[in-house]
């Protein structure tokens, strides 16, 4: 997983200025234009990708949840004629990937794009002049900055299991876009899933795999897993309040099916009640 694109740097993104008249109305430079063009191009190609993304890992769980209810894919009703008929069906290594093949495509397209949109704000003919209101490209272009934000809190989440850090990306895109609904929603979510509540924690059940726990409690944050090779045991640790206490779930390998299943849970793991 990709966690390097950071944030995008702005550094002279709010500059004081003295804006000058021009009576013959503002002039239209072609290769800002050109550059507005492309990544205006950029930001719908990479969005388009993520929906594609999103709409395959659907599917690929439904799959999963087919098959976990004794379901076969291949059993499925085919279309009876037409173009749908001769199309095979993605088996789940396929989806797969091509699911890893699209988020390494996002990637690549993400840091691109971050990058020419943080050189185009900082390039003179388009940085922001204090106290004057933004003009209808540069609030286009800090939209574009704050939806890319809020893609990158929700991989912090989603794929690191990362509040802290989401939250900290958040923040800091509210105090550029400070009426911007979505971020602050985003904001809002990540602070209410920072901590694991008993209630939540109770949905993770013995038995249960590690993609099934994941799927009931959220991605453990990856500096919070222990490995116990010497016993054969992975620990996942999921934090329950400021300062240290954490939930724990234990895996250890099932003899039968081979796949690592949740053999104890316990809430109060790390500086609860009933520790010790």
């Amino acid at each position: 997983m990709r966690f390097d694109r950071g944030l995008i740097v702005l550094s002279s993104l709010i500059v004081i200025a003295l804006a000058s008249a021009c009576s013959s109305g503002p002039k239209v430079d072609p290769e800002v234009e050109a550059a507005w063009a492309a990544l205006t191009e950029m930001k719908e190609n990479v969005d388009g990708l993520r929906t594609e993304l999103r709409e395959l890992e659907a599917k690929m769980m439904a799959a999963a949840e087919e098959e976990a209810e004794g379901g076969d894919a291949e059993d499925a009703e085919q279309p009876a004629g037409g173009e749908g008929a001769s199309e095979a069906i993605e088996s789940a290594e396929e989806m797969a990937v091509r699911a890893g093949k699209l988020a390494e495509d996002i990637a690549k397209l993400a840091d691109d794009f971050n990058g020419k949109l943080a050189a185009f704000l900082n390039a003179p003919a388009n940085q922001i002049i204090e106290g004057e209101p933004l003009t209808e490209r540069q609030a286009a272009a800090i939209g574009m900055k704050s939806s890319e934000d809020i893609e990158l809190a929700v991989e912090y989440i989603e794929k690191g299991g990362d509040h802290r850090r989401a939250i900290d990306i958040l923040r800091v895109a509210l105090q550029l876009d400070p009426d911007n609904a979505a971020i602050q929603a985003a904001l809002e979510e990540a602070k209410a899933n920072r901590f694991l509540s008993e209630e939540r924690f109770a949905l993770a059940k013995k038995g249960m795999t590690q993609e099934e726990v994941r799927n009931a409690l959220g991605q453990v944050n990856l500096r919070n897993i222990r490995q116990f090779e010497e016993r054969g045991v992975v620990a996942w640790f999921y934090a329950t309040e400021e300062g240290g206490p954490a939930a724990a779930v234990w895996f250890q390998k099932d003899k039968k099916s081979g796949m690592l299943k949740a053999y104890q849970l316990k809430y109060d793991a790390v500086g609860g009640r009933d520790s010790k």
